[in-house]
């Protein structure tokens, strides 16, 4: 295996996961890679550990199969599948974990009961997607891949500068209204900040591309009522979408 710096436990301080596919379609029969990498807003840092990690494809008609994560290639995980027909397919890693952070400082991947001096331990769900078109300019409806957290494109079409794009966000099968969902350019400058849009009353949310790019979409959403006791004290929900705009 391959050595990579690991930082799974900066995922309490805000680092997520997503993943990248860096070209506009895919074509039935042949390979299709995509990579997931770990860091803060589109920023590499580091990989998270793939014990931690669970992959899966949505076909075009809503079937979902698993999918095998490859070796860390330094700052990625290489994930490769074969499409069988044409359409819109959605990869998705989840990520599951708890980390415990310790009166000095500590951040441990183990559960609260396990610390001799634990001050707060959170367990944390990922879900990083990507949506990609297999065949030529292909427009419509998105599979939901279902989840606990979604960000959920009410249609998907080959993105150019200055179109909208209207997202839903869907917390436990229901609209997520009042969350906040971002939009971050991942070729912006270091001092370009994301765009934050408040989710309406029916989880909606609209952004417009202003340039061309790679562009990961944003949301979190904190559940307090999800404890274990010993265990940890609330579960955090992350939810990513990469998305390529062109000119």
């Amino acid at each position: 295996m391959n050595d990579f710096h690991d930082t799974t436990h900066l995922v309490i301080q805000g680092h997520e996961g997503w993943l990248e596919f860096r070209s506009s379609h895919g074509h039935h029969g042949s390979s299709v890679d995509v990579l997931f990498k770990w860091g803060h807003n589109m920023k590499v840092d580091g990989l998270c550990r793939r014990e931690i990690l669970k992959a899966y494809l949505v076909d075009p008609n809503g079937q979902k199969s698993d999918l095998e994560i490859g070796d860390p290639e330094e700052t990625a995980y290489r994930i490769t599948f074969t499409p069988k027909q044409a359409g819109l397919y959605r990869p998705v890693v989840e990520a599951n974990g708890i980390t415990t952070v310790t009166v000095d400082g500590q951040y441990l991947s183990v559960p609260k009961k396990d610390c001799e001096f634990p001050l707060e331990s959170v367990a944390f769900t990922h879900y990083a997607s990507v949506i990609i078109p297999v065949g030529h300019d292909l427009e419509g409806e998105v599979q939901s891949v279902g989840g606990n957290l979604e960000l959920l494109p009410t249609y998907w079409k080959p993105w150019s500068a200055g179109d909208t794009m209207d997202l839903q966000v869907k917390a436990k099968g229901s609209p997520a209204a009042g969350t906040q969902v971002a939009l971050i350019n991942g070729m912006a400058e270091d001092n370009e900040e994301p765009v934050l849009k408040e989710a309406d009353s029916e989880g909606k949310v609209a952004f417009t591309f202003e340039k061309p790019g790679f562009y990961l979409a944003l949301v979190r959403y904190a559940d307090n009522d999800d404890a274990q006791e010993g265990y940890y004290d609330r579960r955090n929900y992350t939810a990513t979408l990469h998305i390529l705009v062109t000119k």
